[in-house]
């Protein structure tokens, strides 16, 4: 090892972990200024087909989105997504990027994203939870309560 740090940083403690990708991003503002922010990737394999990604800013709350694992993959390298949450690739600066698009009820805001560090983060996760094992087992309750991050399922109660 040489020593240095990038600011990508993939670790997997165990081989019953799941994978975490700790990244710096950039937020594109007005099509031109690029804003750098601290970004986490999670996969819990309890809820196979979500990635969630945190969003971190220095002077401020964090927010957190839950993403397709499959819309992410299939946006570094084409067009995915649509409404809330879209990813495309690009280039810049002779680096592949690919665009991450979060439309909120509130606000709109533009992501660019480093696809080598994800794709690689991605594949760990595939290695936990291959594609055709996704809906093995899934809670389909719990899972739709993550998603719509509601509480979990309705009990019978007698009145």
């Amino acid at each position: 090892m040489d020593g240095r740090r990038t600011d990508a940083q993939a670790r997997q403690d165990t081989p019953s972990d799941p994978p975490l990708l700790s990244l710096s991003i950039h937020r594109v503002l007005d099509g031109f200024v690029r804003h750098p922010m601290s970004a986490e990737f999670r996969y819990d394999p309890a809820s196979p087909l979500i990635v969630s990604l945190k969003l971190m800013v220095e002077q401020g709350a964090s927010v957190t989105w839950r993403i397709s694992r499959e819309l992410l993959r299939k946006g570094l390298h084409s067009v995915s997504g649509s409404g809330d949450v879209r990813v495309w690739p690009a280039r810049a600066g002779g680096c592949d990027t690919a665009w991450l698009l979060l439309d909120g009820r509130d606000m709109s805001a533009l992501f660019e994203l480093p696809v080598p560090p994800i794709e690689a983060w991605l594949e760990e996760t595939y290695l936990v939870t291959p594609p055709e094992a996704e809906m093995d087992g899934l809670d389909w309750d719990a899972f739709l309560a993550e998603v719509l991050d509601v509480p979990g399922p309705p009990t019978d109660s007698h009145c």
